[in-house]
C-alpha cells in the first residue's frame, strides 16, 4: 500500500482516541437504514448486484477452504449485500454488522471500507491495525469504485477472512473483480440496446452471433465473430459454417442431429498472447411452423474471468505448496538434528565405547522414523492405484477390530460394535480400507480418557454403505475441525498429522468420502462413505 494509505490509517487510529473509543469494547454500528431505504438503495444498484452475485459465487468455490467474507457498500459505506463463509457472516452478524448498517468510523474504529472511501485507494487494514481489539484476528480489504461511464455508482466492495488467512493478493483480486464487473455491466447494458433480426436474438446474444441458412451458409455474424475468426464479415457470408475451427464440429452436430449446446468453453488462440476465451451457445432456429430454418450460435468473451480464475487457482496451489513444504521441514528438521549431533560426536571420539550401540540404535531409530515419514507423505500425495476385490464390508470391520483389540484392552476401552447380519458386499481394496479403519479408530483410542467408549455401527442404503465410529474423547474445537485433514496437522504431540489426509485419500481414490463432527469435550464421530457396486442387491429396511 502507499505511504498516503498507511498515513490514512495511523491518522484514523488518533481521530478514535480523540472521540473516545474505547479499543476493548466491541463496535457497534449505530446508523441502519430502514428497510424502505434499503430496499430502494439495492434497486439503484440493482444490476451491480446481480453481476457481483456471479463473481462472488466464483470466488467463493474456488477459495472454498478459505474462510472469507465478500462485502458490497455504497458510497456512503451502507452495506447492501453480503456474501461467502456462513462462519465469519456469523461472527460478523454478531458484532451486528448486517445489511442496512453504515461501515462508519465513529462506529466502527479504523476500518477499510471507509478508510477506502476516503483516500479514493485500495486499503488492507491487517490485524492490530484495527482499531478495536476485536477485529485483531481479521484481515479486511477494500477497494473503491467508480463506474461514471455506465451510470453514477460508486463504493466499495471488500474481503474479509481471518488474519491467519491474510494474503495482499486479495486486494489485486478484488481490483481485478471491479474491473471485471464493471466491463460486464457495460457489455450487458450494451447488449440491451441491440437491435438483432428478431427478440430471441435481442435477449441471448451478448458478444457475438452468427446466424446460418438450413444448409449451414453463414447469413450473418457480428463484428466480435470477425474478430474470433480472423475473417472480415464480407468473406464470412456464404461459407459453410463447418469448415470454421473450433466450432464448426459443433454446430454440425446442432443441425444434422438436432442437437443443442450451452455454456461450452472454446479458446481462440492463446488468452496470454491477444487470445480469447469464450463461451459458446448454439440451436436450431425454426419458423412459425416449427421448420427448420437455420442455425444460430453466440459467443461471450469470459476471457477477464478465465484469467482471474487461473490467477486464484495458481495463488492456493502456492499456498497448500508452502503449507506443505513447511510441514515437511519441521517434521524433519528435528530428527536430523539429533542425527548430526550424533555423527559428530562419533567423529570427535566423544562417544564412550560402552554407549556406541545405544547411540548407533538411536541414530537407526530415527532414520526408520524418517523413512516412516517420507513414505506417508508420498502414500498422501500420490497413494497407490486400489487393487479391488468384492468383500464384506462388515467382515473386513470385524476383523479389524479383532487385530485392535489388545490395544482396546491396554487404555481400558469399551468398544460396541452390534453383530452384523446379511453381508454388505463392495468392490475395494481390503487392506486399504483396512487401513483407514485403523487410522481412525486409533484417533478415536487416543482421544479416548481412561474407560472411553467407541461405536462403531454399519448402514447402507441404495447406493452407499456408510462405517460410523464414534467416540466421547477430548473432542475437536472448530478450528481443529476446519484443519483436521490438512497434512502435518494434528492435535496430539507427537503426531505427524498424515493419517488421516492418507485415509482421505484413499476414500476418495474409491469414490467415498469422510464426514466428521465433533463437539469439544463431548467427542467426535467420523463416518466413512463408500458407493455400493451397481449389482449390490436391493436394500430393505
Amino acid at each position: 500500500m502507499s505511504n498516503n494509505v498507511m498515513d490514512a490509517i495511523l491518522e484514523s487510529q488518533e481521530r478514535c482516541k480523540q472521540i473516545g473509543l474505547n479499543p476493548a469494547l466491541i463496535p457497534s454500528p449505530s446508523k441502519k437504514l430502514s428497510a424502505r431505504e434499503l430496499y430502494n438503495r439495492r434497486m439503484k444498484y440493482d444490476e451491480l448486484l446481480s453481476v457481483m452475485s456471479l463473481f462472488a459465487g466464483r470466488v467463493i468455490h474456488l477459495l472454498s477452504h478459505t474462510p472469507i467474507l465478500l462485502v458490497l457498500t455504497d458510497e456512503q459505506g451502507f452495506i447492501l449485500e453480503m456474501y461467502g463463509d456462513q462462519l465469519i457472516k456469523k461472527t460478523v452478524m454478531d458484532l451486528g454488522i448486517i445489511k442496512g448498517i453504515q461501515y462508519s468510523e465513529e462506529d466502527m474504529g479504523t476500518n477499510s471500507v471507509h478508510l477506502a472511501l476516503q483516500v479514493d485507494a485500495p486499503v488492507a487494514i491487517i490485524g492490530e491495525e484495527h482499531y478495536h481489539q476485536a477485529l485483531h484476528q481479521s484481515a479486511c480489504y477494500s477497494v473503491p469504485f467508480h463506474f461514471c461511464s455506465i451510470f453514477p455508482l460508486s463504493g466499495t466492495i471488500s474481503l474479509l477472512t481471518t488474519l491467519e488467512q491474510n494474503n495482499p493478493i486479495y486486494l489485486t483480486l478484488l481490483s481485478n473483480i471491479v474491473d471485471s464487473i464493471e466491463r460486464e455491466i457495460l457489455l450487458i447494458k450494451n447488449n440491451r440496446q441491440l437491435d438483432l433480426l428478431n427478440r430471441i436474438l435481442i435477449e441471448n446474444m451478448r458478444y457475438g452471433i452468427i446466424i446460418t441458412d438450413v444448409y449451414g451458409r453463414i447469413t450473418e455474424s457480428s463484428p466480435f465473430i470477425e474478430q474470433i475468426t480472423q475473417s472480415a464479415k464480407a468473406d464470412l457470408i456464404g461459407c459453410s459454417v463447418f469448415d470454421i475451427d473450433p466450432f464448426g464440429r459443433y454446430m454440425f452436430e446442432v443441425l444434422q442431429h438436432g442437437k443443442s449446446f450451452e455454456n461450452v468453453e472454446i479458446t481462440f488462440g492463446n488468452p496470454l498472447n491477444g487470445g480469447l476465451v469464450c463461451q459458446f451457445d448454439s440451436y436450431i432456429i425454426y419458423d412459425e411452423h416449427r421448420r427448420t430454418k437455420g442455425m444460430c450460435a453466440q459467443f461471450r468473451d469470459i476471457t477477464e474471468r478465465h484469467m482471474l480464475e487461473k490467477q486464484i487457482i495458481a495463488a492456493e496451489k502456492y499456498s497448500a505448496i508452502g503449507k506443505l513444504a513447511a510441514g515437511l521441514a519441521h517434521e524433519i528438521r528435528n530428527p536430523l538434528t539429533s542425527i548430526i549431533g550424533f555423527i559428530k560426536m562419533f567423529k570427535s571420539g566423544a562417544v564412550p565405547p560402552e554407549k556406541e550401540k545405544l547411540y548407533i540404535d538411536m541414530v537407526y531409530s530415527e532414520l526408520l522414523g524418517l523413512n516412516d515419514l517420507v513414505s506417508q507423505f508420498v502414500l498422501m500425495a500420490k497413494p497407490s492405484v486400489p487393487d479391488r476385490k468384492q468383500i464384506d464390508i462388515q467382515s473386513l470391520v470385524e476383523d479389524t477390530l479383532h487385530f485392535m483389540e489388545s490395544q482396546f484392552i491396554m487404555k481400558n476401552a469399551y468398544v460396541q460394535y452390534p453383530l452384523s447380519g446379511q453381508p454388505i458386499y463392495l468392490h475395494a481394496d481390503p487392506a486399504q480400507i483396512k487401513q483407514v479403519l485403523i487410522n481412525i479408530l486409533q484417533n478415536a483410542l487416543e482421544a479416548l480418557h481412561e474407560k472411553g467408549t467407541i461405536q462403531v455401527s454399519i448402514e447402507r442404503d441404495d447406493k452407499h454403505v456408510r462405517i460410523r465410529i464414534e467416540d466421547n474423547g477430548i473432542g475437536l474445537t472448530e478450528n481443529e475441525l476446519k484443519q483436521i485433514l490438512h497434512p502435518f496437522f494434528s492435535t496430539k504431540e507427537n503426531g505427524l498429522g498424515l493419517g488421516l489426509s492418507v485415509s482421505y485419500r484413499i476414500i476418495e481414490n474409491h469414490g467415498g468420502t469422510i464426514d466428521i463432527t465433533s463437539t469439544k469435550y463431548v467427542g467426535t464421530t467420523m463416518t466413512v462413505v463408500l458407493p455400493l457396486p451397481s449389482a449390490q442387491p436391493p436394500y430393505s429396511k
